[in-house]
């Protein structure tokens, strides 16, 4: 596999398939850009465009140095598996084209990226079994991975490590305890436990352990269903905030919330459903002491024959336990110390009706009172701190 995987410098060009047909290509110039254009006929044959970011036009998407266009750069792993699968493919980080096509069969949402020629087969998972007791978790954290399922980032959740895990026919992510950040398992479990009272959909999860004991998080890929006629896997249309903005990974912090809100809530359908879902998502994040809510931890999902709906929550830790004291977003240009009239103005900035942030904020204080973090296996002064923030934030919301 090594071998192959360095051959990939050396493609010239990519096939682009959107829900399993030939939609476009990925070309390298000689200048050292890629270019991104669609393939003759697909525009006419009423398909949808690759992404939001890349409607029909007769002009290629270009990128320079290497990069890819947004949409594309949005759809690689992050942090240790990125590093990981670079030095697999024994390239630059700057190589995006290269690092791609090595995962590019099986990324968030519909869309599918392989060398020009080949068909868009989907590699076998790590791990592919029903008894996640027989595995040994620790032997995935450094194994090249060909799923470029969601990376991970510099805060709490960004050490996570995440792999593709196949049980029974379904997909997962299982996520295990980074080195740096203990007991995050755990962490997320319950806070992805207590979001589902906010009434709003939240990524199905369990944990699980592997012969050593080792913990496990197991997170249903929700961009994955099962098709009811004839078995197969059906892979939805999914884009994150900062993939929708056109915005390249590393700019995942450098938009507000409002930014984020109005650009997810403007696809959907209900758009007046999606901002306060949204909404509740960013109050649900600071009641929990979140600071990791940023453009690329929320997204839109599209589900057949339908319109866009906000994705289900997912990576919902408290990083306050981990010294993380600010939102990862600016909400109404503030990162800490928010107060009631700036969830108010926040509520107004993205056209949520106050009596309508108010139940919002009741809902979310319910679910994030929910949660006991005394009961999970942290003391000592980080517990301390976390609780006595968390007092000041809810007592600033109550009614």
């Amino acid at each position: 596999m090594a071998e192959d995987l360095a051959q990939l410098k050396f493609v010239r060009s990519a096939d682009v398939y959107k829900s399993g047909v030939l939609a476009g290509h990925l070309e390298r110039t000689e200048r050292g850009s890629v270019v991104f254009s669609y393939a003759p006929g697909y525009a006419a044959s009423g398909a949808s465009p690759v992404a939001s970011s890349l409607p029909f036009t007769h002009d290629p998407v270009e990128a320079p140095n290497g990069g890819l266009p947004a949409f594309f750069a949005g759809l690689l792993p992050e942090g240790h598996r990125l590093t990981v699968l670079k030095d697999a493919v024994k390239t630059s980080l700057a190589d995006e084209l290269s690092l791609l096509l090595a995962v590019g069969a099986d990324v968030p949402g519909d869309v599918q990226i392989v060398p020009s020629g080949q068909p868009p087969l989907e590699p076998a998972p790590l791990a592919d079994t029903s008894r996640p007791e027989d595995l040994d978790f620790a032997a995935f954290a450094d194994a090249v991975d060909l799923h470029g399922l969601p990376g991970v980032q510099s805060k709490a959740s960004a050490s996570m490590l995440t792999t593709p895990l196949a049980l029974a026919g379904r997909r997962y992510l299982l996520k295990l305890d980074p080195p740096l950040h203990r007991h995050l398992v755990a962490n997320e479990a319950a806070h992805l436990t207590s979001a589902k009272a906010l009434k709003i959909p939240v990524a199905a999860h369990s944990v699980v352990h592997d012969r050593h004991s080792l913990p496990g998080l197991l997170v249903e890929r929700f961009d994955r269903i099962q098709d009811n006629d004839d078995g197969d896997v059906l892979r939805l249309p999914l884009e994150d905030a900062a993939q929708v903005m056109n915005l390249p990974p590393a700019s995942k912090y450098a938009v507000s919330s409002e930014d984020v809100v109005l650009a997810l809530a403007g696809l959907c359908k209900a758009r007046p459903v999606a901002v306060r879902n949204l909404y509740l998502q960013f109050v649900f994040a600071w009641l929990t002491g979140n600071g990791d809510l940023h453009a690329k931890n929320l997204s839109v999902l599209a589900r057949p024959h339908s319109g866009w709906v906000v994705a289900p929550m997912y990576d919902i830790p408290c990083t306050l336990l981990y010294g993380d004291e600010t939102m990862a977003l600016t909400v109404n240009g503030r990162v800490k110390a928010l107060k009631a009239k700036h969830w108010q103005e926040f509520a107004a900035a993205i056209g949520l009706p106050q009596r309508a942030a108010a139940a919002a904020n009741t809902l979310a204080l319910a679910a994030a009172s929910a949660i006991h973090l005394e009961e999970l296996p942290f003391t000592g002064s980080p517990l301390t701190r976390t609780l006595r923030e968390l007092q000041f934030r809810r007592a600033e919301l109550m009614p």
